[in-house]
This record gives structure tokens, C-alpha cells and sequence, in this order.
């Protein structure tokens, strides 16, 4: 198998994301993106375990680990889904005009760092390069993982319980949780300890 057993469920029980619990905006996300080969997967996995098994890791310093380096260049890419959370984080903030630049420097210099103020987590740590995809259950010995649905219903609920630990324990400023879908709405509204109720503008 392509994947170590032991390792895989590791990483599953113990990593959640970047930065440090102690930052006050947290973002929560649905799953772990991550490249677009099995093999690639395998190698940010491994990646993990050679940087100590951390449940938090800085995410420069993780991706300069996978050599995927060019979200944090000079001049670096937005990245689509990092920008969108950026400027909410610079609007909250009060910040009137938000350029490009802002939120490409914003992601080079702070976003997701150990000693920043973003803290990014996933529901779900396995990588993939989208939700449409699986390529666990061929190349790894668990049957909890055989399909992307055994996989969600199996982890979804512990993961979410501790995540939901962790907030109040270290009480953050802000979560912010991105995605509308059902199935994930209702592991955020277990995080945070609340229903959520829609809200229109008018």
C-alpha cells in the first residue's frame, strides 16, 4: 500500500491545520487541499511526520517542506481560496480599501504563521485536490477510508468535537467556518455550540 497505516491514521487523529491555537481569527474549511497524485498526498504526509507530528504547523515553513513554494514568493499568487479570507480578515479589521497587493503580502508574510494572528484549520486533514475526488481507497488499508463517504462519517464528529475543545479552551476573537453545505454546517454548528440561523440582507 502506497499509504502506512499507522502513519495515515496518525495524521488523520492529529493534525488539523496552520499556525497556532492561540491566534485570535480562526478559519475553518472543509478538508486539507493537496496535490493532484496519490504520490503527492503521500509526500506531505511524510512531510508532517519528518516535522515532529504537529497538530498545528506553520504554513510557509510546511509548504517550503512539499517544495510548493509559490504562494510565498516575492511577488506570490493569490491563491483563491487564502485571498477571499484575507480581505474578510483586512475588512474586519476596518481596513477601507484592499488592494491586491494587500492580500498577496498578507499571504506571503502572515497568513497561517506560527507567530501570526490566523489561525487556518480542516474539518478534514486527508489532501485532495477537490471534493470530487478520492484516491485513498485503492493505495490505503483501512475501511474507513475505502470511500469519501465512509471517510466523512467516520471522522467528521471527533474532529469536529475537538476543534470544538480547542476553541474553548483558547477562545478565540472570531471563527469564521466556509461553506454552506449541509453536511459541513452541521459539524460547524457543533463546533461552535450553536444552530446557525440564516441571515438576508435587506
Amino acid at each position: 500500500m502506497l499509504f502506512d497505516t499507522q502513519l495515515v491514521t496518525d495524521f488523520i487523529d492529529t493534525f488539523y491545520g496552520y499556525s497556532t491555537y492561540d491566534a485570535p481569527f480562526w478559519f475553518v474549511g472543509m478538508e486539507e487541499g493537496g496535490g493532484k497524485t496519490p504520490e503527492a498526498n503521500a509526500a506531505r504526509i511524510a512531510s508532517w511526520q519528518r516535522r515532529g507530528r504537529p497538530e498545528l504547523t506553520d504554513l510557509y515553513e510546511y509548504h517550503e517542506g512539499i517544495a510548493v513554494p509559490r504562494w510565498f514568493t516575492n511577488h506570490p499568487p493569490i491563491q483563491s481560496t487564502w485571498g477571499k479570507l484575507i480581505r474578510l480578515l483586512l475588512a474586519a479589521r476596518g481596513q477601507q480599501s484592499i488592494t491586491p497587493d494587500d492580500v498577496r503580502y498578507y499571504q506571503r508574510d502572515h497568513l497561517g504563521r506560527s507567530s501570526g494572528d490566523t489561525c487556518l484549520l480542516e474539518l478534514l486533514p486527508l489532501p485532495s485536490p477537490s471534493t470530487g475526488q478520492w484516491m485513498y481507497g485503492e493505495h490505503a488499508d483501512l475501511p474507513q477510508l475505502r470511500t469519501r463517504e465512509a471517510y466523512k462519517q467516520y471522522y467528521g464528529r471527533p474532529r469536529a468535537l475537538h476543534i470544538r475543545q480547542r476553541g474553548q479552551e483558547y477562545k478565540p476573537v472570531a471563527v469564521v467556518f466556509y461553506s454552506f453545505d449541509w453536511w459541513y454546517r452541521q459539524w460547524w454548528e457543533v463546533i461552535a455550540g450553536i444552530l446557525f440561523t440564516e441571515v438576508r440582507p435587506t
